[in-house]
């Protein structure tokens, strides 16, 4: 076979690649938007880290919050140390424990998971967890800067005692 032949045979396999690796979405369809309203009745809800809850089966973070992973140790200024991940799961789990808890899904996130603000008893759950101090606000939900502010300016969660 002649070389332009072979260039071409190649050329046209590297093209379908690049396209099939740059598009996948587009190609094998793409995951419809997650919106809408879940809710969960107080047997139905578990809390699995600070910042993520299972509502009947179906994993839901928290939107615009960063808590630390479970294990994550935080430290004082006189060493001291602690779980601060299992602390802000146990934060969470205080919020919801016994309650109906409501999601206003948000779409996905990275990994395909449900993002939502939920609330518990008429409470914001994203906004009570950074106002407690046991999660960061995310640049991409900056109403909740105000909460985060206060709780590190009153040494509440994360903030106490040097640990962040």
């Amino acid at each position: 076979m002649p070389l332009a032949v072979w260039a071409g045979v190649i050329g046209g396999t590297l093209g379908v690649l690049v396209v099939m690796l740059a598009a996948p979405a587009d190609l094998f369809g793409r995951v419809p938007p997650l919106t809408g309203l879940l809710r969960a009745g107080p047997a139905e809800v578990a809390v699995v880290d600070g910042e993520t809850l299972v509502l009947n089966e179906t994993i839901v973070r928290l939107d615009g919050v960063a808590a630390p992973a479970r294990g994550q140790v935080c430290r004082s200024s006189e060493d001291a140390q602690t779980d601060c991940g299992a602390e802000a799961a146990a934060a969470l789990a205080g919020f919801v424990r016994g309650r109906d808890v409501s999601c206003r899904l948000n779409g996905r996130d990275r990994e395909g998971f449900a993002r939502a603000v939920c609330e518990a008893a008429g409470q914001e759950l994203n906004r009570a967890l950074v106002a407690a101090g046991w999660a960061r606000a995310r640049v991409d939900m900056p109403g909740l800067a105000p909460e985060e502010a206060a709780a590190r300016s009153a040494g509440r969660g994360l903030w106490r005692a040097g640990w962040l």
